[in-house]
């Protein structure tokens, strides 16, 4: 597993003939999988999250600890789930059920104890939700066990974002239509503490991770641990691979 960016080509060739009705029973039985869309901390101490899926849609949650939760999506499309906010962050596979088959949506949410969630996308940067902050800010790091790095967070939406790591401009990218960003890096990094900051047109942000070595996994899947600046998290990615994604402070507190 690698988080290094690379670029491939493919070469398509126009065609006016119809789908074949293979290809359009094929198209009509895609389903697009949910989708997490916010996640906020209540006041009783509870995390609600809320997505999108296909209207009636069956929405499941389910982690390694503790049983499945399960919700309905609305006529507007929109599904809602509480749960209590856990000591440690937990990670959690999000599907719809369809005829006893899951839709898989793509890597695993992050719950932390503070309201915070997060989709850990497997080779690639974490997007982050949560109480909206000032943008822009760093919010993620994930790193593999070779280095390979990329930085997320939040900006104004398409703006373009200028990564510089201890002094260097090492990459750019632009934010999405939501404002979120993942900055892949060319190199590795090393496994050191490093200075980030980002550059959004006239404003900046700075963050202070420390990358090092993941040590193997034993007991689970996963293992989260909080540091002064973050909580980590060593996972397991699909492929077998392990990964760590660093949930950046928010507002001096972990996330």
């Amino acid at each position: 597993m690698g988080l290094v960016g690379c670029h491939g080509k493919t070469v398509a060739t126009a065609s006016t003939s119809p789908p074949s009705p293979v290809a359009r029973s094929a198209e009509a039985a895609y389903r697009t999988p949910p989708a997490l869309t916010s996640a906020t901390l209540l006041a009783d101490g509870r995390v609600r999250l809320a997505g999108s899926a296909q209207p009636g849609d069956r929405v499941r949650l389910t982690s390694p600890a503790g049983p499945a939760a399960y919700a309905v999506a609305g006529r507007d499309g929109v599904w809602s789930l509480l749960l209590a906010a856990p000591a440690a962050p937990r990670l959690f596979g999000l599907a719809m059920i369809e005829h006893g088959r899951a839709i898989q949506s793509e890597g695993y949410l992050a719950v932390t104890p503070r309201g915070a969630a997060a989709q850990l996308r497997s080779g690639a940067g974490a997007l982050v939700l949560g109480a909206p902050l000032a943008e822009p800010a760093i919010l993620a790091v994930d790193f593999d066990s070779k280095g390979g790095t990329v930085v997320s967070g939040e900006a104004a939406p398409r703006m373009v974002v200028d990564l510089w790591v201890d002094g260097a401009r090492r990459a750019r990218s632009v934010a999405g239509p939501s404002g979120a960003f993942s900055v892949p890096l060319d190199e590795p990094l090393s496994f050191a503490d490093h200075q980030l900051e980002i550059v959004v047109g006239d404003r900046k942000a700075a963050a202070s991770p420390r990358l090092t070595p993941p040590v193997p996994l034993s007991g689970g899947p996963y293992r989260a641990t909080l540091t002064p600046s973050a909580w980590r998290i060593d996972w397991m990615t699909p492929g077998g691979g392990l990964q760590t994604t660093l949930l950046l402070a928010r507002n001096g507190d972990a996330a």
